[in-house]
C-alpha cells in the first residue's frame, strides 16, 4: 500500500496568536481617487436618475458625477433613493447643497461639471407645498439628509444601521415575569 504523505503544518505556517505584541501586519486603506466623499445630495441623485445625462454609460456617469460605478448603478436600479419621484423639485437649499457638493469635484476647476451645475441651477425650485410633500415622503421612507443636525456634512453610508425599536411599556409589563405573590 502507498503511504500517505502528511504535511507538517507546524513547520510551514506560523501559528496565529492573540498574544500582545504579536499582531498581524495591517493592510493600508486604499481610497478610490477622484471621487467626492460624503453623502450625495438629493438634487444630484435626481440628476443621475432623471436628469439630462441619465442615458449615459455607468462609468462615464461615475466620472462625471465624481462617484463610484456602484453608487451610480444603485441609483439607476433604485436600490437606493427608491422613494425619489420623477416629479421631484429641489428646494433652493437642496440646489445649493448640490452645487456645493459638485464644486468638490476634482474637475471643477477645469469646467468638467459645469454642465451639471448649469442643469441644477436651471431647475425650478419647489414650492412650500411641494417641499413639504417630498419631506413627508422622505421621512416615511427613512431617507437621510446630506447634512447632520449641526450642519456638518454627513458621511456616506450607514442608512441601514437603524437602532432596534424599544418595546412598548405595556408590552414590557405583560412580558415581565410574575412574582411569587402574584401566583398565590
Amino acid at each position: 500500500m502507498a503511504e500517505k504523505k502528511v504535511k507538517d503544518v507546524a513547520a510551514t505556517e506560523a501559528p496565529k496568536t492573540n498574544v500582545e505584541g504579536a499582531e498581524a501586519p495591517k493592510k493600508e486603506k486604499v481610497l478610490i481617487p477622484d471621487i467626492i466623499r460624503g453623502r450625495m445630495p438629493i438634487a444630484v441623485v435626481y440628476m443621475v436618475r432623471f436628469g439630462d445625462q441619465k442615458g449615459g454609460e455607468t462609468r462615464a456617469l461615475a466620472d462625471l458625477f465624481g462617484t463610484t460605478v456602484g453608487k451610480i448603478t444603485d441609483i439607476k436600479k433604485r436600490s437606493t433613493f427608491a422613494y425619489l419621484p420623477e416629479n421631484f423639485k429641489p428646494t433652493q437649499t437642496q440646489k445649493d447643497e448640490g452645487i456645493a457638493w459638485l464644486q468638490k469635484h476634482v474637475g471643477f476647476k477645469d469646467g468638467k461639471v459645469d454642465v451639471l451645475i448649469n442643469e441644477l441651477d436651471s431647475m425650478k425650485a419647489a414650492t412650500t407645498e411641494e417641499a413639504a410633500a417630498y419631506e413627508a415622503l422622505r421621512i416615511a421612507n427613512r431617507g437621510q439628509l446630506a447634512t447632520k443636525k449641526d450642519g456638518s456634512t454627513a458621511d456616506a453610508g450607514g442608512g441601514n444601521r437603524q437602532a432596534a425599536k424599544k418595546a412598548a411599556p405595556a408590552a414590557a409589563a405583560a412580558a415581565a415575569k410574575p412574582s411569587a405573590k402574584d401566583l398565590i
